[in-house]
């Protein structure tokens, strides 16, 4: 996985592996009973906007996409993930985040990089 700070320290998973791990939480999460349960834990939220702010978006699109689409399915229905994610960050900031991520995919990919 590419990061920001390429001197950050401990290992990281490679984006692959990370891809696995988001796709099963991105399928668990259309479960009713299974969104709910996650989208009430505060560390899932955490690991949503600490992995958002440190990686490289453009290096790592499939994972960030990935990581969105698993964010939006615990927005869905009566679960406080919503709450959560501007509870500590203004609903602006939070936004900003949101557009940076536009705005890093706005030029696309070519087969080249998907390799």
């Amino acid at each position: 996985m590419y990061k920001k700070n390429v001197n950050a320290e401990g290992a990281t998973l490679s984006a692959d592996n990370i891809f696995k791990i988001l796709t099963i939480l991105e399928n668990g999460s259309m479960s009713e009973p299974v969104r709910m349960n996650l989208s009430e834990k505060k560390k899932v939220k955490d690991l949503f906007m600490v992995v958002i702010k440190s990686i490289d978006i453009n290096q790592n699109r499939k994972v960030v996409s990935s990581l969105i689409q698993f964010a939006s399915n615990l927005c869905y229905g009566t679960g406080k993930f919503r709450r959560l994610l501007i509870a500590t960050e203004s609903p602006l900031d939070f936004i900003k985040t949101l557009s940076s991520i536009l705005e890093s995919v706005q030029t696309p990919m070519t087969p080249m990089d998907i390799a």
